[in-house]
C-alpha cells in the first residue's frame, strides 16, 4: 500500500525532472517560436473571418502577448544569433504596421535595461515634461502612445544614440508594403484594424503595465514590482527575475518576491502614480543583482545597430 500511495508522487517528479530538462534545452526555443506563429495565426484568422466588433476583444489580448514574445527577441533570446532576432522583429514591425515604431521599442527598451531607474531610462526622461504637467494634458502625456512619438522625435533629432534610424525608416517601408499587399488582395480592411489594435495596446494595456513595473510608495528599496495577472503574459509579470537576468527565457522566470502584488495594482498603479500622486518611481537596480547580460549587450548587438553611449 505504501508504495501504491507514493508511485504518484515519484511519477510527478519524474515528469517535473523531464520538463525542466526540457526547458533548459536548446529545442525549448521552439516553444518561442511556437506561441508567437500561433497566436499570429490565430489573431488573422479572427481580423479575416468575424466581424471586427466580435473579434476585436480576443484579437486585441492576442495582439498584447504577441508583442510580449516579441519582447524576447528583442533581448536576443530565441535566437544565439542577433541578427536573426532582428530579422523577426522586422517582418512583425511591418506585417503589423507600427513603421518602425517597434525598433524605436527595442532601442529605448534595451537603454531602460541598461539604466534602469536613473536619469538615462528613457522612461524617466519622458516622466520628466509629464510631472511638471497636470490634469488631462499630464494624463495623456503619460500614455505609451504618447511618449513614442515623443521619443520617435528626439531619435531623429539625434538624442537617442542607442536608437537606429535606418531601421526605423526600414520598418516604415515594411508597413507601406504591408499596405499595398492587402490593398491588393483585396482586405484594405485589416489596414485600420491593425492599427486600432495596436494603438488601444499601446494606449491601454502597455501604458497599465509600465507603471506596476517600476512604481511604488515612497520609501520602497525596490526597483521593479512583481504582480499577478488573470490572463497569462508569458510570466513577464515576474519582473524581478527578468530584469535580474535579462537574458533567461519567459518560461524560466520566477517570482522572487513571496507576496507578488494582487492583479488588481495592474490597473490601480498608473491612476496611483500619475493622477493621485502618490506613488513614485522605484530605486536603480544593485548592480550585484544582475545575474545575466545587461541592456548593454543587446544595444551593441547587431552590425546594424546604433552604439550607446555609456
Amino acid at each position: 500500500m505504501q508504495g501504491a500511495d507514493t508511485s504518484p508522487i515519484l511519477m510527478r517528479q519524474v515528469l517535473a525532472t523531464l520538463a525542466q530538462q526540457l526547458l533548459c534545452s536548446r529545442s525549448a526555443s521552439l516553444l518561442t517560436h511556437g506561441c508567437l506563429v500561433a497566436l499570429t495565426a490565430v489573431e488573422f484568422v479572427l481580423l479575416l473571418r468575424l466581424p471586427f466588433w466580435m473579434a476585436f476583444i480576443p484579437c486585441a489580448l492576442f495582439h498584447h502577448r504577441i508583442g510580449v514574445l516579441l519582447h524576447e527577441y528583442i533581448h536576443g533570446i530565441p535566437f544565439a544569433r542577433y541578427r536573426h532576432n532582428l530579422a523577426v522583429l522586422s517582418l512583425f514591425d511591418g506585417m503589423m504596421l507600427m513603421f518602425g515604431l517597434l525598433d524605436l521599442f527595442r532601442g529605448t527598451h534595451l537603454a531602460h535595461h541598461r539604466w534602469l531607474n536613473t536619469q538615462n531610462d528613457p522612461a524617466v526622461t519622458a516622466a520628466r515634461p509629464t510631472s511638471a504637467r497636470s490634469g488631462v494634458v499630464r494624463w495623456i502625456s503619460a500614455l505609451e502612445a504618447v511618449q513614442h512619438v515623443g521619443y520617435l522625435i528626439e531619435a531623429f533629432q539625434g538624442r537617442h544614440p542607442y536608437v537606429s534610424r535606418s531601421r526605423i525608416l526600414s520598418g516604415a517601408l515594411l508597413s507601406v508594403g504591408w499596405i499595398g499587399f492587402w490593398v491588393w488582395v483585396g482586405r484594405a480592411d485589416l489596414i485600420g484594424k491593425l492599427v486600432v489594435l495596436t494603438l488601444f495596446n499601446t494606449l491601454g494595456p502597455v501604458s497599465l503595465r509600465g507603471a506596476v513595473e517600476h512604481h511604488s510608495h515612497p520609501g520602497d528599496s525596490g526597483f521593479a514590482n512583481e504582480y499577478r495577472v488573470v490572463i497569462p503574459l508569458f510570466n513577464l509579470n515576474r519582473h524581478v527575475h527578468h530584469h535580474e537576468d535579462p537574458r533567461c527565457p519567459w518560461y524560466l522566470l520566477q517570482y522572487r518576491t513571496e507576496k507578488p502584488l494582487w492583479a488588481l495594482h495592474y490597473f490601480t498603479h498608473w491612476f496611483r502614480f500619475y493622477v493621485a500622486r502618490h506613488y513614485v518611481l522605484l530605486q536603480p537596480m544593485p548592480a550585484r543583482q544582475q545575474s545575466g547580460r545587461d541592456g548593454k549587450d543587446s544595444l551593441t548587438a547587431g552590425k546594424r545597430h546604433v552604439k550607446a553611449r555609456p
